[in-house]
């Protein structure tokens, strides 16, 4: 066979760059510190790596919702604990005023605490985030949950919706509460019954006594006419007021008892036409914190001790509405701590395995870099002194 020169010259350079190319891949696993740079490197390991790394950008996305679920529990808890504070200032407030000494002026001091008091709750009551969301407001959290005044009485905007955060393949975390079920779900004490006046009530009548002897735990409103006349609405079992009910009215002086159904209700003061009352097992916080700020604005010895008796149940309950809601709130941030130790464990593993899978060997990859080196020189050598036969060389 004969061999040209410029096969000689082609055999050369075809091996100095197939020596160059590998010199580089070395020059790359040194300088990147990994070993598999291409599918074609190792079509195994890039197969699994590939598995691996979408395995630990769907742990990544779980560990930022288990960050922003702890961060938003946090915010609820703080929350809830500044309410309880306040449950627990207008209860205090509400003993205090049960003080046979105190004068009108001094009710009235505590009167305009507490109306300080009930601005404060709202505020709570309506906190937002970071973002701008309503905590309290269920899934409607870009409207603003508790609307109203004392004055015009309160309404809840919001529903009974938890927003959720999913923070593993098989967990799906609620990180808020509705306001409804917090503020406005307080419930009296077994065989009592929470009886309040109307907040847009024109009239100077407030509750002063109730007789609960016959009471059934049915839900009922009193609505007030002409004369005055009365109505009463068993709202639990007629819930249109298909069905008013009239009650027995007894009259004396500025006091007026309603009797229906085995109960008894005492009003003191002066109706007017379209005032209303309620009488259930459950209120609201704000109701009955704005009846008792009414109630020692009477300047009524009867109905201030009843509004305050109210006060005290009323807060009572609605801390325990709380704390239940705080427990519930405490055993998921413990969840979240759980779930994020377990998490973070995941993301080292999958770490470690892409490293035995791709990192290179840096003693290995060294050494192969000096190797693939004096291959190229060999090469390159070997080609120049290749290049060199001549038989004109060996002549003289």
């Amino acid at each position: 066979m004969r061999i040209s020169t410029g096969m000689i010259y082609d055999a050369g350079v075809a091996s100095i760059q197939q020596q160059n190319s590998k010199l580089l891949d070395a020059q790359k696993q040194v300088a990147t510190g990994r070993r598999v740079l291409s599918p074609a490197d190792d079509p195994v390991a890039s197969a699994r790596a590939l598995e691996v790394s979408q395995s630990k950008s769907v742990n990544d996305l779980y560990a930022s919702n288990q960050a922003y679920a702890n961060d938003a529990l946090k915010l609820v808890d703080s929350k809830l604990g500044s309410v309880t504070d306040l449950l627990t200032y207008v209860r205090t407030r509400a003993v205090e005023s049960g003080n046979g000494t105190y004068s009108s002026s001094e009710f009235a001091a505590i009167a305009s605490d507490m109306t300080q008091q009930f601005s404060a709750l709202q505020s709570l009551a309506n906190s937002q985030d970071s973002t701008g969301e309503y905590v309290f407001a269920g899934y409607r959290s870009n409207a603003q949950p508790f609307a109203g005044s004392q004055a015009g009485g309160i309404t809840y905007q919001g529903d009974q919706g938890q927003r959720s955060l999913q923070i593993s393949a098989s967990r799906i975390l609620p990180v808020t509460s509705s306001g409804d079920q917090i503020f406005n779900q307080i419930r009296a004490p077994a065989g009592s019954a929470y009886a309040l006046a109307g907040a847009a009530n024109t009239g100077t009548a407030l509750v002063s006594a109730t007789s609960l002897s016959g009471y059934n735990g049915h839900t009922y409103a009193i609505s007030v006419g002409a004369g005055p006349a009365y109505q009463v609405f068993d709202s639990t079992a007629d819930p249109t007021h298909a069905s008013p009910i009239t009650p027995t009215v007894t009259s004396s002086g500025s006091t007026t008892t309603l009797a229906f159904g085995g109960i008894s209700m005492t009003l003191t003061g002066t109706p007017a036409a379209g005032d209303s009352y309620s009488l259930g097992t459950v209120a609201g916080a704000f109701d009955v914190l704005g009846n008792f700020v009414r109630s020692l604005q009477s300047g009524n010895a009867a109905v201030t001790a009843f509004g305050a008796n109210q006060a005290i149940a009323g807060m009572d309950a609605a801390q325990d509405s709380v704390s239940q809601v705080r427990s519930a709130v405490g055993s998921r941030m413990v969840e979240v701590e759980s779930q994020q130790n377990v998490t973070s464990a995941m993301t080292l593993q999958y770490a470690e395995t892409l490293s035995n899978l791709q990192d290179a060997d840096y003693a290995s990859a060294v050494s192969n870099l000096t190797q693939r080196s004096t291959y190229l020189q060999a090469a390159q050598q070997s080609f120049m002194k290749v290049s060199n036969l001549s038989l004109f060389n060996y002549l003289s």
